[in-house]
């Protein structure tokens, strides 16, 4: 019997709410679906949705013990889906105006397109395109 049918949400412990909110809003252009005093919530595609919620203690105490120790260096992340390779480069130069932490630039891989960027808590995310046929 298969019991996981997929991805609910998935949720990410923050230093500070609001500067997150507006990293995921006015940088990554997601919508905020619901917002309460600890956390909130961004629909992503038709079924997934992003849950950030403020770690106890503020800034300091996330920093010291929840801050990712590799900042950006280690393999893991989430991937957030791009429509096109070329919407991949496109969004790299975006971010970078923006003074987004590029931590692998954009390139082209047998699949598709892939970067790597930090969000302000130090998160790795990746924008990836993958062919329809890889």
């Amino acid at each position: 019997m298969k019991y996981i049918k997929g991805i609910c949400h998935f949720g990410l412990s923050v230093a500070d709410l609001d500067e997150s909110i507006r990293f995921y809003t006015e940088v990554l252009g997601l919508a905020v679906g619901e917002r309460r005093e600890r956390d909130a919530f961004f629909r992503i595609g038709e079924r997934d949705v992003l849950a950030l919620i403020q770690y106890p203690g503020g800034r300091e105490r996330f920093e010291a013990e929840m801050r990712p120790k590799n900042r950006g260096k280690a393999f893991t992340h989430f991937g957030l889906k791009a429509d096109s390779a070329q919407d991949v480069f496109e969004f790299q130069e975006y971010l970078e105006e923006r003074g987004v932490k590029i931590v692998k630039e954009a390139y082209e891989r047998w699949d598709g397109a892939s970067l790597y960027f930090l969000d302000p808590n130090g998160y790795t995310l990746e924008y990836i395109y993958f062919q329809p046929d890889a």
